[in-house]
Order: C-alpha cells, then structure tokens, then sequence
C-alpha cells in the first residue's frame, strides 16, 4: 500500500513539475530573478553619458556607453506595451519598442532608456542632457578656436626672420597688444594671444601683457631707450634683432601706409 501510494504521488509530483505550464512558469521565475529591472540610471560623464539598468542588488544588468558628440536626437516614445507587465526584464528592455521609453539618437544607432519613464521625468532629464550636450558643444567650440589659433601662431613664428618681423608688426598694430619679456637684456616683443603661452617659446620666458600704446609711450617715444635693443618675434631660437628706434621706425611705417591707403 505504501509502496503504491508513494508511487501515486511521485507522479503527481513528476505531472506537476513536468507539465508545460509548470516549466514556462519555472523558467519565468528563474528568468525575473536573474534579469528583473530594479532601477536605472544615467551617469553623465565629461564626453560622454553612460545609461544602466540595475537589477537585484544593483547588479548592472545592461551598460552602454554614448559619447556626446556622436548624439544627435535625444526624445521621448509614448507608446504603451502590454509587454511590459509580462516582462519587467532585460529582454523587454533591449528589444521591445512598444513601451515608454526615453530614445537617444545617434549615427550609428538609436538606445532606450526608462522602462518605466513618464513624460514628467522625462523632460526634467532632457533639460539636464542638453544643457550638457551644450556645455560640452561650447566648449568643444572654444577649444577647436584655441587649437587653430596655436596653428597660426605655429605657422607664423616658424617664417623666415624678415617675414615674421614684418607679420608681428602689422598684428601688433591690429591687436594693439604685446607681450614684453627680457632676455640677455634685451627687450623682447611678442604677439599678444593667449594661445602663445601654449607655445614652446614661452616655456621658460616670464612674459606680461602691455596695451601697444602704453608701450609706445613709456619705451618707444623715451630717449633713453632709442638705442636699447629689442628682439621681435622671437620663436625659441631666433628673432629679428633691432634697436628701439628702428622699432618705432618700421611701426610708424607701416601705421603711415595704412593711413594713407584708407585716403
């Protein structure tokens, strides 16, 4: 009699375990354990933004790095998935487009976040995305301007002595600013710019920043130093080497050239 009934319900336990309904809900159970989506978040970083989806004990689920440069639309999906309820997992997450999610375009391809995303939150999170991605577009701007500036700078401390002296001046007279530093005690004049401190032959030199006229009045139009002299568009290695006077000379020269080009 035992022998049957232990038999009758290890059966039954086989049919109820065994059964295709009990295996579907076992295998969800074990797959919403592994893969349930607790939580998720957006890291923003310097370039680039990092979009996560966390599970049981914040364990990263999914990652996925996006630089911002490569971001082109950032909007919001309003389209309700009966999925969702019958999968709250990662599988639902990568690959069903039918929930509310936050999509974020690029090139390349378009990610999703929020699976459980409302409109509200959504803007409060594109307002700070965009913000960013504008910071970053600016000061991406600003660099590339500093970056080209340094080249034209590169390009013109690398001209020949005659040449460079020449090119200085006339920028001189268009910024009205110089930079003055001395050397084996001459006076040595320099495009005023901010990207010259960059430079290689600014590395060792202490250097300021005079307003041309300032310049002109307390060093060019003194006596004592007509015969003091002056090395100009120095690059590290080598400037054109002149007396105050001659300085003042070729200045006014070329500021006379363009008076009477504008008559």
């Amino acid at each position: 009699f035992f022998i049957a009934l232990f038999s009758i319900i290890t059966l039954k336990t086989i049919n109820i375990f065994f059964n295709p309904l009990s295996v579907i809900l076992i295998i969800g159970y074990i797959y919403i354990s592994l893969f349930y989506i607790s939580a998720e978040k957006i890291v923003i970083r310097e370039d680039y933004l990092i979009i996560q989806a966390l599970g049981n004990k914040e364990k990263v689920l999914y990652s996925k790095k996006i630089f911002l440069d490569e971001i082109k639309k950032i909007y919001f999906k309003d389209a309700f998935g009966i999925s969702l309820m019958l999968d709250p997992g990662i599988l639902n997450y990568l690959f069903n487009s039918k929930q509310k999610f936050m999509k974020i375009e690029t090139d390349r391809k378009t990610y999703s976040f929020g699976l459980f995303l409302e409109h509200n939150d959504f803007l409060k999170i594109n307002t700070i995305l965009l913000l960013k991605l504008k910071e970053y577009a600016d000061k991406k701007i600003m660099l590339n301007k500093v970056r080209k500036k340094q080249e034209e700078l590169s390009v013109i401390y690398n001209l020949e002595i005659e040449e460079r002296y020449k090119k200085v001046l006339n920028i001189i007279l268009d910024e009205k600013k110089i930079i003055l530093s001395k050397k084996d005690g001459c006076c040595v004049v320099n495009i005023s710019n901010e990207s010259i401190k960059d430079l290689e032959i600014s590395k060792d030199m202490n250097f300021e920043e005079i307003d041309f006229y300032v310049f002109y009045v307390n060093y060019l139009s003194k006596k004592e130093y007509e015969n003091k002299k002056v090395l100009v568009g120095y690059n590290g290695t080598d400037g054109k080497e002149v007396t105050m006077s001659k300085f003042k000379e070729d200045i006014n020269e070329i500021r006379d050239s363009r008076s009477t080009f504008k008559n």
